[in-house]
């Protein structure tokens, strides 16, 4: 799971944690999705003069941005990817592309029936930055609407999924002795297998702790090993032969679906959890 990904699914689970009312240490700078940004702030988006796009911003970090939602009545957060369901395109190709690993997006829901859509820019402020704090991430709302019904994910299905095509690619992988994603696979699957008892990702604070349903703590864990896809050097910067080839892109884009879908579910499972 890469760093944009990894932060926006550390937003909506610890937004939804304060809006729930539960309080914990300061999001930022200590989460560590935000260990290389310089700053991460929120913005809502108009236009000057010829057209020209303008941001406001109206929350300087990601605290101050839950108290604003908090106070603007919000009711939680939900995660969304554009690019879960997509089908026969070898999908998960273009995550090598910046910006093309899927379009993820919070929805934040309103007392008033009404949701806000937000994404990410991130961009590099200055390479040589003391603690290679180099980023500046800028959340803006880009969108709103009426608030649609969800009846979210079944967790234990999702589960079953992602548990499914890692076991699918590994054997592809265990075929082609490529033993470091074998071994990412073997991490998310023990994770699976001992129901997040063994912990295997980077980020081990994705989630709050205590935050129930676990099985959100859990699938994010293993999902963090799942997503091997990313730019050069990763699953899908190779290429092999004939049906090789084909069980490749098979595997691959079974992976990359069930590992968005899980990241999705997990994520969104967290609205209004602390309150159950």
């Amino acid at each position: 799971m890469n760093t944009p990904i990894a932060q926006i699914v550390a937003l909506t689970c610890h937004g939804n944690a304060f809006l729930a009312g539960q309080s914990g240490n300061r999001f930022f700078p200590g989460n560590s999705t935000c260990q290389f940004c310089e700053r991460v702030c929120f913005a809502t988006l108009g236009w000057a003069f010829f057209g020209v796009a303008r941001e406001t911003v109206i929350a300087d970090d990601p605290d101050a941005w839950f108290a604003l939602l908090k106070s603007r009545g919000a009711l939680g957060i939900r995660l969304a990817c554009s690019s879960r369901s997509a089908h026969g395109v070898f999908a998960c190709k273009r995550a090598g592309f910046v910006g093309a690993d899927g379009a993820w997006i919070m929805e934040m829901l309103f007392r008033d029936h009404r949701s806000e859509f937000w994404t990410a820019r991130w961009s590099v402020a200055n390479q040589n930055a003391p603690h290679k704090r180099i980023w500046r991430v800028t959340y803006a709302c880009v969108s709103k609407a009426k608030a649609s019904p969800s009846s979210g994910q079944d967790l234990t299905k999702v589960t079953n999924e992602l548990d499914e095509a890692l076991k699918d690619i590994r054997a592809f992988s265990d075929k082609q002795k490529m033993d470091g994603f074998t071994k990412c696979f073997d991490e998310a699957l023990d994770t699976i297998a001992t129901k997040g008892r063994n912990r295997h990702g980077y980020h081990q604070d994705l989630v709050p702790n205590g935050l129930p349903p676990y099985e959100a703590t859990m699938l994010l864990d293993a999902c963090q090993k799942a997503y091997v896809f990313g730019g050069m050097g990763s699953w899908n910067d190779m290429g092999f032969q004939g049906e090789d080839q084909k069980a490749y892109e098979r595997v691959s884009d079974r992976l990359f679906a069930a590992v968005n879908s899980a990241i999705e579910a997990a994520a969104s499972s967290t609205f209004g959890s602390a309150g159950r």
